[in-house]
């Protein structure tokens, strides 16, 4: 994105309101990141478009009229404009990134570096966002180069529309100004119309790709295509009307938009004719009159002026500041403070960039010369190519990080495969069920739950296998193991799979089922419905099999990521473990399920916290021997599912389990626990 100080300074009338207009949409920007009250203010992009559309055609067009135009010296400006802000803040991040990321999302910052260095950073990420949840989404939290998608869609207009304008001004008839806005403002509408499409049938290349954002740069260069109005056009009302609409058409999207917009179709045209009347309205003058309205006047005020020179620098910096500082909090909400905080950071470094890269290179105190600039922009997309490529091909570089710390990275990534579990039971239930145990015949224990109950799977693989039985286990992630209990989504909830689960166990005259649950999630979303919802399915599973039910409580539930906080403090070098989940908040979490495990219910409750008690009994601890026992912050990893979860099992399922199958050798040996509760 071409957010860099107006250049026409130097080859055209200076116009310091489209600096300040500039200051609006990099404000719009950075306060919608930051969350800090501007819901809609991703429409400051396609302000940013509409602007370099205008500038960039304004300067071609002046140079085909002149007969002087070439494409070596538009690209050279372009390159002095753009790469060498962006170089160093890509190194930086790079550098940065390896100091803090795990190398999972390193790995991704190598190969989104490598597509920002070869102008697909677009293409790369909408790739990638068919997974991730799209731009708005919360991965979107962990990639520093995210932002330099707009800056690739610009890259590729640009390669192709200088050539497209010099094949046109062969022909008379495109050369008049009349003829050649007509045509631009037919590519305009075009663009919409396809843009308006794309939302509908594909809004994630829609909002990536170019040939559904080269519009609203056509927008900005059919403003600059416009021959001179008529006197009616030329009138001081026409004039300050359309800037006063323009304004509204910039301002009101960034209030009341908001990430669930359909975008960017034709709810981009607002801030795209809003930013083009503003454009235009302030162009005119005319009999010596100041073409400046009041709107212009206001928006030529010196420090929105200056907020805009340092507009691309800043574009640049706020992103990546953004994702380390929420990166290195941890949290899932910063504070406002903590975030503002951020953006008087990413002010300052926008204003170095500015002042110390940008303008050196931009007036040619650095690399004067064009074999100079284009040498230097060479090594630059080589270094970030090999550097990415070095990243990404050794998977986030793990050796880079102490053992410790990539024990944690190790647990982040340690989750189990969801989507083989899920796939399936998507559709049926029946004999889809996971097989546990691998021993052939009836299954003498069912594990029923939701992704918590996919995080105690290897722990009752493995109980499984030692006693010699097999089991299956029916899961489905947010979907509780209770019976008409409308928990969560509705597009992820399926009531039918509870009574399917509840079938299957009477038709297969199951003895033993486990229940397993993020309780203090469901707790926290109904607790009437969950403290009548877990007895009535209990009552339904007696009354269908009579058979023997076990309730899975949770672990504790942590408000942060444990491996990150782990990391954090083993690269800081300062203990905290202020994080740690207290024995009070998890019982209040809990309340629900420890009230019902006091009631008599027929039904044995299994409680894993006490395992996890810290030695001042006070606090529960989320690692063992240093290493994070959460993939997240509430799913237990598969190592730590058997470290804490298998011992349970044993202890509380090893004598139904005798009495429903041959024993394993391997069984452990009855516990003092299990004996006393045989007394």
């Amino acid at each position: 994105m071409n957010l860099s100080s107006c250049s026409s300074a130097h080859t055209l009338s200076y116009r310091p309101e489209i600096d300040g207009l500039r200051a609006l949409a990099v404000g719009a920007v950075v306060c919608f990141h930051a969350s800090l009250g501007c819901p809609g203010g991703y429409v400051g992009v396609d302000v940013f478009f509409v602007i370099s559309g205008y500038l960039i055609t304004s300067l071609i067009l002046r140079d085909l009229r002149a007969g002087k135009f070439s494409l070596k010296t538009f690209f050279e400006r372009r390159i002095r404009r753009i790469l060498p802000a962006l170089s160093v803040m890509v190194a930086a991040t790079l550098l940065i990134g390896g100091l803090m990321f795990l190398p999972r999302a390193y790995e991704q910052l190598g190969s989104s570096a490598i597509a920002q260095a070869l102008m697909v950073a677009n293409v790369f990420f909408w790739w990638d966002d068919r997974t991730q949840g799209g731009y708005f989404g919360p991965a979107s939290e962990e990639r520093p180069l995210l932002h330099t998608w707009s800056l690739s869609v610009e890259e590729q207009f640009y390669l192709a529309f200088p050539l497209l304008l010099v094949w046109l001004y062969r022909f008379e008839r495109w050369r008049s100004p009349r003829a050649m806005s007509q045509l631009l403002f037919a590519g305009a509408i075009l663009g919409l119309l396809l843009a308006a499409y794309g939302v509908e049938k594909s809004p994630q290349a829609a909002f990536y790709l170019l040939p559904t954002r080269a519009w609203e740069l056509l927008c900005g260069a059919w403003v600059a295509a416009l021959p001179p109005g008529g006197s009616i056009l030329r009138g001081r009302f026409v004039r300050e009307s359309a800037s006063w609409i323009g304004l509204a058409g910039v301002i009101l999207p960034c209030l009341f938009y908001s990430k669930g917009t359909s975008f960017p179709g034709f709810a981009a045209l607002p801030p795209c004719v809003g930013a083009a009347l503003l454009i235009w309205s302030n162009g005119e003058r005319s009999r010596g009159e100041d073409g400046r309205t009041l709107i212009g006047s206001l928006l030529a005020w010196r420090p929105l002026v200056f907020v805009g020179l340092i507009s691309y620098s800043l574009y640049l910096w706020h992103w990546p500041v953004l994702v380390f500082g929420k990166y290195w909090f941890l949290q899932p909400e910063t504070p406002w403070h903590y975030r503002a905080g951020l953006v008087v950071l990413a002010c300052f470094l926008g204003v170095v960039s500015w002042r110390w890269v940008e303008r050196p290179f931009r007036e040619k105190r650095v690399a004067a010369m064009g074999p100079a600039i284009f040498r230097i922009a060479g090594i630059a997309m080589m270094l970030s190519v090999i550097s990415g490529s070095v990243i990404a091909g050794a998977g986030g570089l793990p050796s880079r990080l102490p053992k410790s710390i990539s024990d944690n990275a190790a647990a982040a990534s340690g989750i189990l495969d969801y989507p083989k579990f899920v796939a399936d039971l998507d559709d049926v239930v029946g004999d889809r069920l996971w097989v546990l145990g691998g021993k052939p015949g009836p299954p003498a224990i069912l594990l029923w739950g939701d992704s918590h109950g996919m995080h105690s799977v290897a722990a009752m693989e493995d109980f499984c296998r030692e006693a010699g039985i097999s089991g299956v286990a029916a899961l489905r992630a947010s979907n509780p193991p209770l019976l008409d209990a409308a928990f969560g989504d509705p597009t992820t909830r399926n009531p039918a799979f509870a009574a399917a689960v509840v079938d299957y166990v009477r038709r297969h005259h199951i003895p033993n089922v486990v229940l397993a649950a993020r309780w203090s999630y469901y707790q926290t979303l109904d607790p009437h419905l969950l403290e009548e919802a877990l007895p009535r399915t209990i009552d339904a599973l007696h009354e269908a099999a009579s058979c023997k039910i076990w309730v899975l409580q949770d672990v504790p539930e942590l408000d942060v990521e444990a491996p990150k906080a782990l990391i954090r403090g083993a690269l800081s070098r300062w203990e905290d473990d202020s994080w740690y989940r207290t024995v009070s908040e998890h019982r209040r979490m809990n309340s629900v399920l420890y009230r019902l495990s006091e009631q008599g219910l027929p039904a044995t409750f299994i409680d894993p916290a006490p395992v996890l008690l810290h030695a001042d009994g006070k606090r529960y601890r989320p690692e063992m021997d240093g290493v994070s026992i959460y993939h997240d912050s509430n799913h237990l990893t598969q190592r730590a599912s058997r470290l804490v979860l298998l011992p349970l099992f044993r202890e509380a399922l090893s004598r139904s389990a005798e009495a429903s199958g041959p024993t394993s050798r391997n069984s452990a040996a009855e516990t003092p626990a299990a004996a006393e509760n045989r007394k």
